[in-house]
């Protein structure tokens, strides 16, 4: 015990003005999220008839506007959920700023200023040392995104109390244990970086790149595991067809439902050559006005769609892919650090 809080004590020592940083910004931001969550949930239960009558679904759309007199509210209440919602967005990135801010310079400065050879030196293991090296931050950092996370839900579930928001897919990867999540794979390729080039400027520049194009891919690879799973769904309903439109679902797709039953993104329809430029209002997508006066459809409007009845297994999904690039990158920084020769 005393040995991991003298390790604590230099990682804070070397890393107070970053750690004081983010620091500032979590508690700045979840302030900001638990007095709106606080403020919304005033403002609905001092006015609840004018929000009464507003529809929260395509499907089911608000015949009546809301009273004149609710004008002034509603004003105050739009402007205050729309601030809220800037607030997730913060979330969302918190997690790769702590890579960038925490992780790149954890190894980096050790070995920009020289004192790493020193610590290798009398280390058994310098991969030990990389351990202990990292830990508290690293641990420090997913703890104020812990906090994050936790702000973020409870300020969606004030923008949108009426959701069910353990089986919906509002604001997926702003709220929640992906924010945590993603800490880990970030915060580790920060390391990664520093680790390799050694300065610690430098490794902070790199890690915005690498820390981008890391999570860009993954996403890209998700995406494409959540296209194999989704379901068709008409953007608007046929005759004989009830009109369905599962708010609580991922959108993975919008295109073009064919006749045939298959789906094509516009991009892909376009990209086969196919022009669907002409639409109607029943939804219906025709590749010329010729074909829409002969009520001859190339398809219709459609998403493809994860039900929101699945969020906890994507949440488990995305969370878990970004602990392994977190882990990747962890074993990648200790062979570096091993391999590493004096300056």
């Amino acid at each position: 015990m005393t040995g991991a809080l003298t390790w604590a004590r230099l990682s804070y020592r070397q890393q107070k003005w970053e750690l004081l940083l983010v620091v500032l910004g979590v508690v700045g931001v979840t302030a900001g999220m638990v007095w709106f969550a606080t403020t919304l949930s005033a403002l609905r239960d001092a006015n609840p008839e004018c929000l009464a009558g507003l529809s929260a679904s395509f499907a089911s759309p608000m015949e009546e506007g809301p009273p004149v007199a609710c004008q002034a509210f509603l004003t105050e209440y739009y402007d205050a959920e729309n601030w809220a919602s800037n607030l997730t967005n913060l979330a969302w990135v918190a997690p790769f700023g702590m890579g960038v801010i925490l992780g790149a310079p954890l190894v980096a400065r050790e070995i920009d200023g020289g004192t790493a050879q020193l610590a290798w030196s009398l280390s058994r293991s310098r991969v030990g040392w990389l351990i202990r090296r990292i830990a508290f931050v690293t641990l420090f950092g997913l703890a104020l995104l812990a906090i994050l996370a936790f702000a973020s839900e409870l300020l969606t579930a004030a923008i949108f109390p009426d959701r069910t928001l353990d089986e919906d897919f509002m604001w997926f990867g702003r709220r929640g244990v992906p924010i945590v999540a993603r800490g880990v794979g970030a915060i580790l390729l920060g390391v990664l970086v520093g680790a390799v080039i050694g300065r610690v400027l430098p490794a902070v520049l790199v890690s915005i790149l690498v820390i981008g194009l890391a999570f860009t891919g993954v996403s890209l690879a998700l995406d494409q595991v959540n296209r194999s799973e989704a379901t068709l769904q008409p953007m608007y309903a046929g005759p004989e067809e009830p009109q369905v439109y599962d708010m609580a679902a991922l959108d993975v797709a919008f295109g073009i439902e064919r006749t045939d039953g298959t789906f094509v993104t516009y991009t892909e329809a376009f990209e086969r050559g196919f022009s669907p430029s002409y639409t109607d209002e029943r939804g219906l997508v025709f590749e010329s006005e010729e074909a829409m006066r002969a009520d001859e459809p190339f398809g219709r409007d459609a998403r493809l769609v994860i039900a929101g009845e699945k969020y906890p297994l994507l949440v488990l999904r995305d969370s878990i892919a970004a602990i392994v690039v977190g882990v990747a990158a962890l074993a990648l920084s200790a062979a570096v650090v091993v391999r590493r020769r004096p300056a």
